[in-house]
């Protein structure tokens, strides 16, 4: 029997004797083996195995940037990888997707986390950069507006900012882009991602 069934077992006897909450000390514990266990994995497949796999998961998939950032249907003008630059009209790595967006509509934290920077740069306008658990940190870029400051504690849902066309662009839309132990991650294999129970 392995270490991560025993302590399934281990937590279900103390469910078993008391209703618990988020921040219950067993809670914490698990959260402690997802931070072991989670957090060195990069695969799409393994990320979402394990967090299914695991009946408690409701406890912690939304430190997860899962779903979509913006309060809209989604629509995608620009997807993860090589393209012709829109404004260099290069070919260039786009290390992210563009969502289509109006102007001042509200952009979302995409999971529970801490806001590592939030500024302007030339190429990215005005940013976000929110650090979530398990490695994983979510960029929004090319916003009108900044809702949030750095060190801030954002939680899943939140609105932290709105669409714009600051920086190197064409038009009104939302820069996002995903990284896990700094490897960039295709953004659209999360924008369906909805973590619920396993049971």
């Amino acid at each position: 029997m392995t270490f991560r069934y025993l302590f399934f077992l281990m937590v279900f006897s103390q469910l078993a004797k008391a209703q618990l909450s988020a921040k219950s000390d067993s809670a914490l514990v698990l959260e402690d083996y997802w931070e072991i266990e989670l957090s060195p994995i990069i695969d799409l497949n393994e990320i979402v195995n394990y967090v299914h796999n695991d009946p408690f998961n409701f406890f912690f998939a939304n430190n997860i940037p899962g779903g979509n950032p913006l309060a809209r249907e989604i629509s995608v003008n620009s997807f993860y990888g090589t393209r012709k630059h829109p404004v260099h009209h290069v070919l260039k790595f786009h290390r992210g997707i563009d969502l289509q967006g109006v102007s001042g509509e509200q952009v979302i934290a995409s999971g529970n986390g801490k806001v590592i920077d939030a500024g302007f740069r030339e190429d990215l306008g005005n940013f976000i950069k929110i650090k979530h658990k398990y490695g994983f940190e979510s960029i929004y870029g090319h916003l009108s507006k900044i809702s949030v400051k750095k060190g801030q504690v954002v939680i899943k849902g939140q609105s932290i900012g709105k669409v714009g066309s600051t920086g190197k662009v064409t038009g009104p839309h939302l820069h996002y882009t995903l990284k896990k132990n700094e490897t960039y991650l295709d953004p659209f294999d999360f924008l369906f991602m909805t973590f619920e129970k396993a049971f």
